[in-house]
């Protein structure tokens, strides 16, 4: 996974199990730090739990992919002081700015999807492809263990916040910092109190596809996701304000909002295509890219948009952009950064409406089937029992 984030004049740019922070110049990237995670996730001990023979097996088969480390969600406190980053080997790693030096690490018990920090940065959020959104201090807890979000007590630190059946694809705390949004596979967005999220505020309701992206803005906020069309949404009442046309087919990944001299714009990545759109969701601009883009940042007034080949800044307003020249090692970096979106429509229950039905429709007909079965097996018996008895009558009335 390939990440970008704008922290004053300089990007922290993750790819592969690296991050980087970089100057950018007119036309060049220069690395001013870095560090590799890999060594640094795999020092970090695991809490004992108890496991199956199933889940044994299941960690003995996955240790080669596993060795391959990839950040797979990252996130930058509102200081710029703070990066957080969750990886593959299910681990979280929080780093000082500008230095990179390690704070604190810690395990987590399912795979991250995305995170984010809360308002006042001594919390750090995560969300997972089992559906659960938890929350770590920053500064190292007084101790470990807590009950999740079904009741079982867990070995893990943090303290579970809102649960799913489905797959949570993005997280971000209100603009205020007093709400949770939850996106998910199932086609919604959940606005949860903070920190009490079992207090549901609303839902935002209107997607006909998964929502990957979520993006803050005053009391609202944007959303993107499957379906190819941006909706602006009233945080507190979940109603829809506005929402754009249907671009082209791609489905949305990223989005961010980007202001220069009072000029406001919305830009989302579709594809290789990234499109801008104005504070009433009109296209006022579309920039064709030769590579998907992973992510995309405001920085500066611009959009610097990172892909598995290049980084290119845009300008949204004026509708120009330029490719960076960039380091080897970045670039070795960047073409080694895994798509995890690719998996997260894999063998996962409960993906949509369509695939329910026609489960409970093959569940409905195995069990007519079986009863039919049953039936007849049963007839069977019956008529096996009553010829067992006329050839026994028939034979004590032939002995007597």
């Amino acid at each position: 996974m390939a990440r970008v984030h704008a922290v004053g004049d300089r990007l922290v740019l993750c790819a592969s199990s690296h991050v980087f922070i970089v100057w950018l110049s007119s036309s060049t990237l220069s690395i001013v730090g870095k560090c590799d995670v890999k060594e640094v996730s795999d020092s970090i001990p695991t809490p004992q739990v108890e496991k199956s023979a199933e889940e044994k097996q299941e960690i003995v088969s996955k240790n080669v992919e596993d060795a391959e480390i990839q950040i797979l969600a990252s996130a930058v406190s509102s200081s710029g002081s703070l990066l957080a980053i969750a990886t593959s080997a299910k681990t979280v790693l929080i780093f000082d700015l500008p230095t990179l030096s390690l704070r604190r690490g810690f395990r987590i018990p399912k795979a991250p999807t995305s995170m984010t920090f809360d308002a006042d940065i001594t919390h750090v959020l995560v969300g997972d492809r089992a559906g659960h959104v938890c929350r770590y201090t920053v500064a190292a807890p007084n101790k470990c263990g807590y009950v999740d979000i079904n009741g079982e007590a867990s070995q893990f630190e943090g303290k579970a916040l809102s649960g799913a059946i489905s797959m949570v694809l993005d997280v971000a705390i209100s603009s205020d910092g007093r709400y949770l949004l939850v996106a998910d596979r199932d086609e919604k967005i959940r606005v949860s109190r903070y920190p009490e999220a079992y207090v549901i505020q609303s839902f935002c309701l209107g997607h006909s596809a998964y929502v990957s992206s979520v993006v803050p803005s005053g009391n609202g906020l944007f959303s993107g996701g499957g379906d190819g069309i941006v909706h602006e949404w009233h945080m507190e009442s979940g109603t829809s304000i506005a929402q754009s046309e249907k671009v082209n087919e791609e489905p949305i990944r990223r989005m961010c909002v980007s202001t220069n001299d009072n000029k406001f714009c919305l830009a989302a990545i579709m594809g290789k295509t990234l499109v801008i759109f104005d504070e009433k969701l009109k296209v006022t601009n579309t920039f064709d890219v030769s590579d998907a883009l992973m992510d995309i940042t405001s920085f500066k007034g611009t959009i610097v948009g990172v892909s598995r080949s290049c980084v290119i800044v845009f300008n949204p307003f004026d509708g120009t952009s330029h490719s960076m020249e960039v380091p080897s090692e970045l670039l070795q970096c960047l073409s080694e950064s895994k798509d995890p979106m690719l998996n997260y429509f894999k063998n996962v229950t409960h993906q949509n409406m369509l695939d329910y039905y026609k489960r409970k429709a093959e569940k409905l007909e195995s069990t007519k089937e079986n009863q039919i079965r049953k039936r007849k097996a049963r007839q069977l018996r019956e008529e096996a029992a009553k010829v067992k008895k006329v050839a026994s009558e028939a034979e004590m009335e032939t002995a007597s």
